[in-house]
């Protein structure tokens, strides 16, 4: 019989206290956070997390598996975050490795709107690796980010997203530029009968946010940019739903949780499993080989968490990110095989006026065997 728990695992790197008293101490931390001789018998036996597995890996680290009943969660991705890390992150040099999730859980979770198969319905790009860029810097005119999103998507380019610094404090703006760029998008579809899939950046919160997002949705637009380690998970995943928008997960101050080697939470996980249950459809993640990388994840282990089978989770579009050059579109092609995007910003957009001619030459490096 399949388990009814959510199964974590835990890395304890030079542990304070006797391992096994250390997992047993996280375990009711994280699912009851009161002292056991306070525990009622039967909220024990309903609640209380308990100790799966404690193995020793190296010399001074250790694997501790714990099991939490899914009631715990409470069907929420948010809570089910705060389950899993929320006080234990202030223990010293206790790091979340590893994450199983069960069906009675994954039924109850939104996973991606459309996910990879979607946005390759959208876009066309077929069955290889995709090519994202950004619109950037804040302080361009709308004229000039239209006339990138042209070029971009003449040359090819699958995916457009907003920088995360792209934000107008007035809707009005903001309706003008995605607007504008969205009209780009359409003429270049015109001249070539491709679709560059375009996803703007809403921010803030509340009736501002709101209106963000019914103006993506009145300009036809099928995404957007959120990022849910600053406005929330559960609220990020929240909005892109209410409007019927697919999302994509932008990491900005995931890496005060993931780049900590010996506490955090793994990119895996973080960028991974839990992005695809709040349903994220594109998840950015730092890979190898860009101005900012993971020291220490393995990025093949976060695109097998966003795309692997997951109850009835569609598979979330794995892109690595974090300042690629052009010439490693290929290389990270070749390493990661077509379920994925490449994420080339700055350096693209340098190409000036042979952006397009990057752009076309780039895409045919996701094509080629």
């Amino acid at each position: 019989m399949a388990s009814q728990l959510i199964e974590a695992t835990y890395t304890a790197t030079r542990p304070e206290r006797n391992v096994e008293e250390l997992a047993e101490a996280v375990a009711r931390e994280q699912s009851l956070e009161i002292v056991p001789e306070l525990i009622p018998e039967a909220i024990r036996e309903r609640l209380l997390g308990r100790v799966l597995d404690v193995q020793r890996i190296e010399e001074d680290r250790w694997a501790m598996r714990i099991g939490y009943p899914v009631e715990l969660a409470s069907g929420q991705t948010g809570q089910l975050l705060q389950l899993l890390y929320g006080n234990v992150s202030f223990y010293p040099r206790i790091r979340l490795t590893d994450l199983a999730l069960p069906e009675a859980l994954l039924q109850s979770l939104p996973g991606p709107l459309g996910g990879i198969d979607r946005i390759r319905e959208l876009n066309g790009a077929g069955n290889r690796a995709m090519l994202m860029t950004v619109l950037k810097p804040r302080g361009s005119r709308p004229e000039q980010l239209a006339d990138l999103a042209l070029r971009f998507a003449r040359g090819g380019g699958d995916l457009l997203k907003d920088d995360q610094n792209l934000v107008e404090s007035d809707v009005q703006a903001f309706t003008k530029r995605i607007r504008m760029c969205s009209q780009a998008i359409d003429k270049a579809r015109e001249d070539t009968g491709r679709t560059c899939l375009y996803l703007p950046h809403a921010a803030g919160s509340g009736d501002h946010l709101k209106r963000q997002l019914e103006a993506v949705a009145e300009a036809g637009l099928h995404g957007v940019v959120l990022c849910p380690w600053v406005m929330g998970l559960e609220s990020a995943a929240t909005a892109a739903r209410e409007f019927g928008l697919m999302w994509l997960a932008h990491p900005a101050m995931a890496g005060s949780l993931t780049e900590a080697h010996e506490r955090g939470v793994s990119t895996a996980v973080l960028l991974g499993t839990l992005v695809r249950a709040a349903g994220a459809d594109i998840s950015i993640f730092p890979g190898s080989g860009g101005r900012i990388s993971s020291g220490h994840d393995d990025e093949r282990a976060t695109c097998l968490a966003l795309t692997a089978p997951l109850g009835s989770l569609r598979p979330t579009l794995p892109c690595t990110g974090g300042g690629k050059k052009l010439e490693s579109v290929g290389d990270a092609a070749r390493r990661l095989g077509p379920e994925y995007a490449v994420l080339v910003g700055g350096d693209l957009l340098r190409q000036g006026d042979k952006l397009e001619e990057a752009t076309r030459r780039a895409v045919s490096e996701l094509t080629s065997p």
